[in-house]
């Protein structure tokens, strides 16, 4: 069964299966209960760690205790590897969103799969660059992009199905802004037509009204 369950996980999905068999036996299964904190940025890390079920979101915090969302994320991804591949802390803090199972493999036991391994290692470091361009992309956002634009980008990348299941307070934490800023925006992408507002959800209406935005 372990087996099937890191087939599911695209950093290791190049293994073969005698490989995979031995991984198996290695890694061990977490649970953690909504709001709790898998990982804390500024601590060592146990490992990598993979997500079988649920929500994790991914965050750093300033000094004054305000926080910026860096990328929500769910079954089949895995989190912060630059501490496991620097041999530094954890670079940003991971916090159970829903009740949330993940597979820990050790640091020394990812390493030593990497060197006998090498198309795992150039599955993680494409990994790796897509975080990095999600990250440059994010930081593209905060610096160029107003509170209504940002709000738009984050919808459309939610909504795949029509329906952003985020909260006002989430969608403010996705957007780098507090949660009366974005209610303000997100009301007057209401009053445009662009998206309907439910209680915990966003549907959008108008994915090349949103589209628009960005690009204004």
């Amino acid at each position: 069964m372990m087996m099937d369950d890191l087939r599911t996980m695209s950093l290791l999905a190049c293994l073969d299966p005698e490989t995979l068999a031995e991984t198996a036996r290695r890694v061990e299964r977490c649970n953690f209960r909504p709001g709790h904190y898998i990982l804390t940025e500024g601590e060592p890390a146990p490992g990598l760690f993979f997500i079988q079920r649920g929500r994790v979101r991914l965050s750093r915090t300033a000094p004054d205790g305000r926080e910026q969302v860096l990328a929500m994320i769910g079954p089949g991804s895995h989190f912060d590897p630059v501490s496991i591949f620097d041999g530094g802390p954890s670079s940003s803090s991971a916090r159970a969103m829903s009740p949330v199972t993940c597979l820990l493999l050790t640091r020394d036991d990812l390493l030593s799969l990497i060197r006998h391994h090498p198309d795992l290692a150039l599955t993680a470091l494409r990994a790796m660059a897509g975080q990095l361009r999600e990250l440059v992309i994010l930081v593209e956002d905060l610096a160029f992009r107003t509170v209504r634009a940002r709000l738009a980008r984050q919808l459309l990348a939610e909504a795949a199905d029509g329906e952003a299941a985020l909260t006002q307070q989430e969608l403010a934490e996705r957007t780098g802004t507090v949660r009366e800023i974005a209610g303000r925006a997100l009301r007057r992408l209401a009053e445009d037509g662009l998206v309907r507002l439910e209680r915990g959800r966003v549907i959008v209406l108008d994915y090349a009204g949103l589209t628009r935005v960005i690009e204004d």
